[in-house]
């Protein structure tokens, strides 16, 4: 019978806390090769263990540590790496892994995380009210298209109609509060993603 092969991700998780673990260690000045050391045993991944031993290797044969973790593209993405070559180029790579770290987090928090199962006969709304926020803006944001339309329709075939009207009014007047509060929500949710 076949072993299943272990899983070769990192969590948001797992990435948050390697990366505020290493900024930690590094802004403490500890020795780059104890690091690697320290965040192995700190883990219980046993995928992110093997590349950190490898990312050791390799940081030892003077490799940076950016083209080192790229050696992982499935694990680390272009964003980890880029983040990773300027603190290097900066010299501030305490630095570039708090913000990595912080970034990690709020993926953490913002992302419905597949494997995260709420305890036995919870129920989480926190992750159900997240799998399904684009549904609603996108439903809400028909609906406030849908009363914008009907009260210019109304305005539009109605001959006489005064603006003063009240049944066209109240149909712009939701929709258009429908509308804005989507575009305020839409627009406040791409300020907290670009601060991670």
């Amino acid at each position: 019978m076949n072993m299943p092969e272990p899983v070769q991700e990192i969590s948001n998780a797992e990435m948050a806390t390697m990366c505020r673990q290493f900024a930690t260690l590094m802004a403490a000045q500890v020795n780059i090769l104890d690091i690697f050391e320290a965040l192995r045993e700190g883990t219980e991944n046993r995928f992110l263990r093997e590349v950190l031993y490898s990312v050791q290797e390799a940081v030892e044969m003077g490799r940076s540590l950016a083209t080192a973790f790229s050696r992982y593209p499935q694990a680390f993405s272009p964003f980890f790496i880029s983040m990773l070559r300027q603190g290097e180029l900066e010299g501030e790579l305490d630095r570039v892994l708090e913000e990595l770290a912080e970034h990690y987090e709020t993926r953490l928090a913002t992302e419905v995380d597949a494997r995260r199962r709420p305890e036995a006969g919870a129920f989480d709304l926190e992750t159900v009210a997240s799998a399904f926020q684009w549904i609603f803006t996108w439903l809400i944001g028909l609906l406030a298209a849908a009363l914008l339309g009907a009260g210019g329709v109304y305005y539009a075939t109605q001959t006489g109609a005064l603006p003063g009207a009240a049944m066209p009014n109240i149909l712009l007047l939701v929709g258009l509060v429908l509308l804005l509060g989507v575009l305020v929500f839409t627009l406040g949710r791409r300020r907290r993603t670009r601060r991670g």
